[in-house]
């Protein structure tokens, strides 16, 4: 526990020290966001229209497929440098109920993305679209209110 202690106490020493250092991970943070609910947001769009016209859907599968090669790594970027600038800043964070409720929207996220996974699969299957629309139609959602939510932390932290 020490050890964790002197590293988070390391980093948040460099962070706020260098602002070289902050502003690149912020930025890296913001450049994920764009990249991943950039491209979450067009595929849901894409996929919303497929599920009110069947001559889209073959289309909009593959859209959907290819989506998850931008959007995975963007959001493996988003949380890496969402735990450095937490790290950065422990004492704030932690203590912040919007920072509690933004990562509570973040696992509802990941939540809805595996079950669009799974619902992708299913409409491969040919089964019903209902799923993967409802599921698109929260994926909207949750990237807003988390974008919202971590502009609402630049000014609450």
């Amino acid at each position: 526990m020490i050890a964790v202690s002197s590293v988070v106490s390391w980093w948040a020493s460099a962070y706020s020290d260098h602002r070289a250092v902050s502003v690149t991970i912020r930025f890296l943070h913001i450049a994920g966001l764009v990249v991943a609910g950039g491209t979450a947001i067009a595929t849901d769009r894409t996929v919303l229209l497929a599920a009110a016209d069947a001559t889209r859907r073959p289309a909009a599968l593959i859209t959907l497929s290819r989506s998850h090669y931008t959007v995975v790594p963007a959001l493996a970027l988003i949380v890496a440098t969402g735990v450095l600038m937490t790290a950065a800043d422990t004492a704030t964070f932690f203590a912040s109920p919007v920072y509690w409720t933004k990562q509570a929207f973040v696992v509802l996220l990941f939540a809805n993305g595996y079950g669009l996974v799974v619902a992708e699969r299913l409409s491969k299957q040919g089964k019903p679209w209902k799923r993967l629309a409802i599921g698109s139609a929260a994926s909207l959602f949750f990237w807003f209110v988390l974008l919202l939510l971590g502009t609402w932390l630049t000014v609450a932290a």
